[in-house]
């Protein structure tokens, strides 16, 4: 695994289900309460409102946002929120080979990048079943990284091999291999459809040309609301966040699997990253999905981490998975505003504030 070669959860809940329809003229049984009628303009009030509210996720500053959801359907107003949780939706299967490494959605289609040497691959896979649709095996010596669709090609990084690799679509029959200087290792890679973020690691995000894969800007990812040390040691108001690693471009805003390995951590939050600014703006607490998996991963969390965002702008599904994990999972939010960065600070594992390596 990556881990080895380059080194109490939030209480969830299912959508409720409706009452089945009964075959017209079938007599309801004794013990089952009238039906709640509504006032007959109640429908139209809440048109109105719906027609009115302003579509976005789970955010910050008080206004208020609309819950993701599968298609769209609208979850009612959300006030916005520094710490959300989440609500699955449904699970669909996950190649549970898988050392899942990327993930994105491109017109309708999800497209995984599978890590470790002797094994990485790029392919398409179906939503539903989870069956792997078209696959492109990578060199013994590439090391499979984060992926994102630039037009008409796939862009993947790697690990270490200090290459982009760009695929055809929909085929993923490999184009060129492309020598780049990015950072000091390959990561996570995200779009917002100019420029291309890409991760190393560290904390550092950089902001690179989609077209010549240059370095444009290096930012400093960092969360002002988390306390942090300085270099003497001394504490301060701010850190940085180390390890950001599977990245997802999420209506406007750039979010990031963080997975501080070489602090020798693992985490099941999901930071909600400004691009423009590298500032942490918000976080996804996704504990309790680990504890959903198959014994093997439950075993080995340090390896088997939450890894994988894939997000679809015209249905707003948003799916997760994790490495090697046999499932993935269509969630929308859940703002906690009565959450502080306290909660982040106990229990997203985040390494040593300086971001001092272990080993």
């Amino acid at each position: 695994d990556r881990h080895a070669q380059r080194g109490s959860a939030i209480e969830t809940t299912t959508a409720p289900r409706r009452r089945p329809r009964r075959p017209a003229g079938e007599k309801p049984p004794p013990d089952e309460p009238p039906p709640t009628r509504m006032p007959c303009c109640a429908p139209l009030l809440a048109l109105a409102v719906l027609a009115t509210a302003a579509v976005g996720l789970c955010a910050r500053d008080g206004q208020l946002a609309e819950a993701l959801a599968p298609g769209g359907a609208p979850r009612g107003l959300l006030e916005r929120a520094y710490v959300c949780s989440y609500v699955v939706d449904a699970t669909v299967p996950h190649l549970a080979d898988a050392f899942t490494q990327g993930l994105t959605i491109a017109n309708g289609t999800l497209y995984e990048s599978d890590g470790l040497y002797g094994h990485s691959q790029v392919r398409s896979v179906d939503r539903i079943s989870g069956w792997t649709i078209a696959s492109t095996r990578m060199k013994h010596h590439h090391f499979a990284e984060g992926i994102e669709v630039v037009g008409n090609k796939l862009v993947q990084l790697t690990w270490k091999a200090s290459v982009v690799l760009e695929y055809s679509l929909p085929d993923l029959q490999l184009l060129r291999e492309v020598p780049v200087s990015i950072g000091r290792e390959g990561w996570g890679l995200a779009s917002d459809g100019r420029t291309l973020y890409v991760t190393d690691s560290g904390s550092a995000l950089y902001h690179v040309n989609p077209d010549t894969y240059e370095v444009e800007k290096r930012l400093t990812i960092h969360d002002p609301r988390l306390r942090g040390v300085g270099k003497d040691g001394t504490p301060t108001t701010g850190r940085d966040i180390f390890g950001v690693n599977e990245l997802e471009w999420v209506d406007g805003e750039l979010w990031g699997n963080v997975y501080p390995m070489y602090q020798g951590t693992a985490s099941e939050c999901v930071a909600r990253i400004n691009a423009a600014t590298g500032e942490v703006i918000g976080w996804v607490d996704f504990r309790g999905l680990l504890a959903r998996q198959r014994e093997e991963v439950r075993r080995s969390p340090h390896n088997y981490v939450l890894n994988g965002i894939a997000y679809d702008e015209r249905t707003r599904q948003l799916l997760v998975t994790g490495k090697k994990w046999d499932k993935m999972y269509e969630v929308r939010l859940q703002p906690r505003p009565d959450l502080e960065p306290t909660h982040i600070e106990k229990h997203c594992s985040l390494g040593h504030p300086s971001g001092q390596r272990v080993g």
